[in-house]
């Protein structure tokens, strides 16, 4: 796993050629009056269409959705442009949603390293990209990047796409050899350590995907039990769980420093609480100079930090033995 974090700038680039390369051949396929864009992927093949969205969400008129699920809402039409994204192909969630994309001719681009997704892409015709090999489907996060931005700036959907690409990669260069010193964790590590569940919490408009995949890659290079909230909705709720609580809570704050005044107020506010309430309040270093950095640091900061706290819980960070056992079960009940 090592490896492919550090692969980080590579891959980018080779999505963004990958993009290249796909328009170049497939252009002519892809309508040009989109007036909707859903993202259907699960886990950590999905999570590159929440953090686009995150982006098309301030820069373009176009509503976007995410589907994680087999069924499709009702708004789904042929003006809605798809993008199935699938690292084995064969998820059962996004291969179900595929299939009703195709039976009701909705515009879709399939993004895979094979499987179902890559017959179904070549028996009907439908646009697809092969993504190349990464350990896991988590750590293709790069590649997918730069394919979906790359080929939404190509179609003009997002102008500045593959400049993000582009600075993205630098920002990788200049950042990740930092990040591989395992010493920079020191601090988060002696706090997190003991910690078998923690939360995670992202702003609404600003760190939510990002903070998601957090939690994901808690979750499986760490093997603890983190989840993943929403600010400033969960202090109209979860906030209320942390009433004499028996134990210290530990909560991961991401949020960048491009928040209104508001938000700030609020989060302000909220810290203090929650301090009083002897919760331990952890936010990570962000560092970057504008938005897209400061988010895009905290997928490197996760990836490590993750990365290092599976290494010091004695894990298999790479492994995620109960996701394959749950598709063994899958295939005993009857999902092929």
């Amino acid at each position: 796993m090592l490896k492919d974090l550090n692969m980080w700038s590579t891959k980018l680039k080779d999505g963004l050629q990958l993009a290249h390369d796909f328009i170049y051949k497939n252009k002519s396929k892809i309508p040009t009056q989109i007036k909707k864009i859903i993202f259907v992927g699960m886990g950590g093949s999905g999570i590159s269409g929440r953090i686009i969205k995150t982006f098309l969400d301030k820069e373009s008129k176009i509503p976007s959705f995410v589907i994680d699920s087999p069924d499709l809402p009702e708004y789904i039409d042929t003006d809605t442009l798809a993008i199935v994204i699938s690292y084995s192909g064969n998820t059962w969630e996004t291969i179900d949603a595929l299939e009703k994309l195709v039976e009701n001719f909705i515009p879709t681009i399939i993004i895979a390293h094979g499987g179902k997704a890559a017959l179904i892409a070549e028996s009907k015709n439908i646009p697809f990209i092969l993504v190349p090999t990464s350990a896991q489907p988590r750590a293709a996060l790069g590649h997918f990047l730069g394919i979906i931005l790359g080929i939404f700036d190509l179609l003009g959907i997002l102008p500045n796409g593959q400049d993000t690409i582009k600075k993205f990669g630098h920002f990788a260069d200049l950042h990740v050899p930092k990040l591989e010193d395992k010493a920079f964790f020191n601090d988060f590590l002696d706090i997190v350590n003991d910690y078998e569940f923690f939360h995670i919490w992202g702003v609404s408009g600003d760190s939510a995907g990002f903070a998601y995949r957090a939690q994901t890659q808690f979750n499986e290079n760490s093997k603890v039990q983190a989840v993943m909230s929403n600010f400033p909705e969960c202090c109209h709720n979860l906030l209320v769980g942390f009433t004499n609580c028996q134990t210290k809570p530990l909560v991961l704050f991401f949020y960048t420093d491009f928040l209104t005044s508001h938000l700030n107020i609020a989060l302000k506010s909220t810290c203090e609480l929650l301090k009083e309430q002897g919760v331990i309040l952890y936010k990570l270093p962000v560092l970057g100079d504008t938005w897209k950095e400061q988010l895009f640091y905290m997928i490197l900061w996760s990836d490590f930090a993750s990365y290092y706290l599976g290494q010091k819980r004695g894990v298999q960070i790479a492994e995620v033995e109960l996701i394959n056992k749950l598709k063994e079960k899958h295939k005993q009940n009857g999902i092929k």
